[in-house]
């Protein structure tokens, strides 16, 4: 009976259907007859109106929820989301401008937040500036020579690279990670990977079209090698992102083992998706989105050497069963790890709590170990076993979850 009449039960959807039925079947029967309250009528009649509305909203919300999982238990809708388990630690151009308050904040244990703006001179692209997180150590005299690494991150569809800083609250929790030796003092940068919104472009080289990738890879990394104190060694720049940018992560990544060192895909997936808000993006070179797909790179191309960080729940079944059949055709030198959680949803209250778990695989993987990697829910990022594949790239409905997911 628990499961019956769980978030995601079928009978919560009868339920659900069954009351709609029955408001809506009690404000026609009742509508004339609500007369005898005189000047109560019209506010008797209103009721009846809203909750027969209000039905009809929680009948269509349970259904996108079973078929998305944006939440798979009541616990989560209210409040329960993954945990987080964090064990004991063991000049750019800009530098002149931001100068005073590097060094104040460098002094409070503060990192800054700023924008840079990323002119396409590869890719043609026009777009807003890039969200910048500069450590506490990036103002500290004593690290005045430091190269530092850099995290690459990308946002989901619908988004922008506030999302990162006000929904993740990344700023705050990077401080709190370099400050408790979880994290290495990474240089963020956010790019607006949205280029052609309302389109997603799924960060692609678009025949005809935007150059995303290029703008995503050369023309980000030549701006902040120019602006700011960072290093150019390809093993200490690494790529993040939550559902499609997950997915451009890992194909970026794959792509390019000469700009970077790792990549993060959070609950993303292995193939570019086809639907309303990407329309064709390949028009006559439909043999094109095969390049585009990480799966279908390692299955089909010498990779070059990549670390790679998969996580998923084995509710959001789109982002996991991607992380299976991406794990299961990993050869090296590409380097799979995993962090499947037993429950959570695709949303940003999964995201934010294997943010932590993330940082520090990556503080592992690109630069030096510090403290043992955060874990969630008791579990960390484990190197994927590879097995051989049961199944095929997803096409249409699978990509189009996790798209739609993101809403």
């Amino acid at each position: 009976m628990t499961n019956l009449l769980g978030l995601t039960g079928g009978g919560t959807v009868v339920l659900a259907v069954l009351l709609l039925l029955g408001i809506s079947a009690g404000t026609v029967i009742c509508w004339n007859r609500l007369s005898v309250l005189g000047r109560w009528v019209w506010p008797a009649r209103a009721a009846l109106f809203g909750a027969s509305q209000l039905s009809a909203i929680v009948v269509t919300a349970l259904v996108l929820n079973n078929a998305f999982v944006f939440y798979q238990s009541w616990a989560e809708l209210f409040g329960a989301h993954p945990k987080q388990d964090r064990p004991a630690a063991a000049a750019g151009l800009i530098d002149a401008r931001l100068a005073p308050e590097l060094k104040l904040h460098a002094r409070l244990g503060l990192g800054t937040t700023t924008t840079l703006d990323v002119p396409g001179t590869v890719s043609g692209v026009r777009t807003g500036p890039a969200l910048v997180y500069l450590p506490p150590q990036y103002g500290d005299p004593a690290y005045a020579d430091r190269a530092f690494p850099v995290v690459e991150l990308l946002d989901g569809f619908p988004g922008s690279p506030y999302t990162w800083f006000r929904t993740l609250h990344l700023a705050t929790v990077m401080n709190g990670l370099i400050a408790t030796g979880r994290s290495v003092p990474f240089v963020i940068v956010a790019p607006v990977q949205n280029v052609d919104s309302p389109h997603d472009t799924e960060c692609v080289n678009v025949p005809g079209g935007p150059q995303v990738d290029d703008y995503l890879t050369y023309d980000v990394r030549s701006a902040v090698e120019h602006n700011l104190r960072v290093s150019t060694a390809p093993g200490q720049w690494a790529v993040m992102g939550d559902s499609t940018g997950g997915y451009c992560a890992a194909d970026i990544a794959l792509q390019h083992t000469a700009l970077f060192g790792a990549a993060v895909s959070i609950s993303g997936y292995d193939a570019p998706a086809h639907d309303g808000t990407t329309g064709n993006l390949w028009g006559k070179h439909p043999a094109q989105a095969d390049f585009y797909s990480p799966l279908w790179l390692m299955q089909h191309r010498q990779v070059g050497p990549m670390r790679l960080l998969l996580t998923a729940t084995r509710r959001d079944s789109t982002a996991y069963n991607a992380s299976v059949r991406l794990s299961a055709a990993a050869r090296p030198p590409v380097a799979v790890s995993t962090l499947v959680l037993p429950e959570g949803g695709h949303n940003f209250a999964t995201f934010a709590a294997e943010l932590p778990a993330a940082f520090g695989w990556i503080s592992h993987n690109v630069a030096t170990a510090l403290a043992p990697i955060p874990t969630v829910d008791g579990l960390s990022p484990q190197p994927a076993i590879p097995s051989r594949p049961k199944h095929h790239p997803v096409r249409g409905r699978g990509a189009e979850t996790v798209k739609l997911a993101t809403r």
